[in-house]
């Protein structure tokens, strides 16, 4: 058992996927005073992390040395399955009452598998803490977060939780935090498709469409996807807060939660199908924004999906 400095003071982190998510919550944390080691699989952002304040580490396993909370931001579950145990992995250093807090998305079912696999073999509990608001929220410490986890475990990141986010739910057991996400990411990921749609049909129809913000303010299309992300696809804003390539993940993950819960899902699907389009296209290192690029020249796989709508 390690001792911990949590009841003294800051507690001490380890920071795993420090990258387009990770990096501006490391940065904004070693900024407020956090002790904080950190490490990704691409040194540039390591060294980025580094600059801001944090300490290096050589591997996951050599990160979470003397530290009280194990935060990961990875990109996927394949990673987060590496991370934990792979080689030089958390699992061959964690000891209780350490405690691993899970910012990525991964489906609710991987969550449970691995936070029940982690408490197991090393005694440690599991928090999952998705969040949402990008880049920016998390450098300013505006991030929405949903976390699963026991009573105790969320009591003790309280306090870290207040400096990274300003909306905090916590839905219960380890695994309905990725629930809450899965389906946050159903209504984010139709919408992107259908706010790029609306751009296209703005501009063919001869509008200016960055005026349709303004248009909508206060009446029942008003949201804030429109007032942030619309104005980005009107403007050909492509570049990435997020990964085109991660709301595709997200959106499968979706369509598994719905299969495995015997819930159709028609409009994520679809949603889903117009993102695969786009990542064949060569455009998964984009913004999810550029769902637009598939409605530009009215290709005719999409006309054909809207001609069959007006058919029935």
């Amino acid at each position: 058992m390690r001792s911990n400095s949590m009841t003294s003071g800051k507690p001490r982190l380890a920071y795993i996927g420090v990258g387009l998510m990770g990096g501006p919550m490391a940065a904004r944390l070693a900024g407020l005073g956090y002790k904080l080691r950190v490490f990704d699989a691409d040194a540039g952002r390591q060294a980025a992390a580094m600059a801001s304040g944090a300490v290096g580490a050589a591997s996951p396993k050599d990160c979470v040395e003397d530290a009280d909370l194990v935060l990961l931001n990875l990109p996927s579950q394949a990673a987060v399955e590496t991370v934990v145990f792979g080689q030089a992995g958390l699992s061959d250093a964690l000891l209780s009452p350490q405690i691993v807090v899970d910012f990525s998305t991964v489906s609710p079912d991987f969550c449970r598998s691995i936070g029940w696999r982690v408490q197991a073999a090393t005694g440690c509990e599991w928090i999952d803490a998705p969040v949402s608001g990008g880049p920016s929220a998390a450098g300013e410490g505006n991030l929405t977060i949903m976390a699963g986890g026991s009573d105790w475990a969320i009591a003790r990141i309280r306090s870290l939780i207040q400096d990274v986010g300003r909306q905090f739910t916590h839905v219960g057991q380890t695994g309905m935090g990725s629930v809450a996400k899965m389906i946050a990411q159903l209504v984010v990921g139709t919408n992107y498709a259908v706010l790029a749609e609306a751009v296209r049909l703005a501009e063919a129809a001869g509008m200016d469409a960055a005026l349709l913000p303004e248009c909508v303010k206060y009446g029942h299309a008003d949201g804030v996807l429109m007032q942030q992300l619309y104005p980005r696809i009107a403007a050909h804003d492509f570049a990435p807060r997020a990964y085109a390539r991660q709301l595709l993940k997200d959106l499968d993950m979706v369509q598994e939660l719905a299969r495995s819960s015997g819930t159709a899902t028609p409009m994520s699907g679809q949603a889903a199908q117009l993102f695969r389009l786009l990542i064949t296209a060569g455009h998964g290192d984009i913004d999810g924004t550029g769902i637009y690029r598939l409605y530009e020249g009215a290709p005719s796989h999409l006309t054909a999906i809207g001609e069959s709508a007006r058919a029935q």
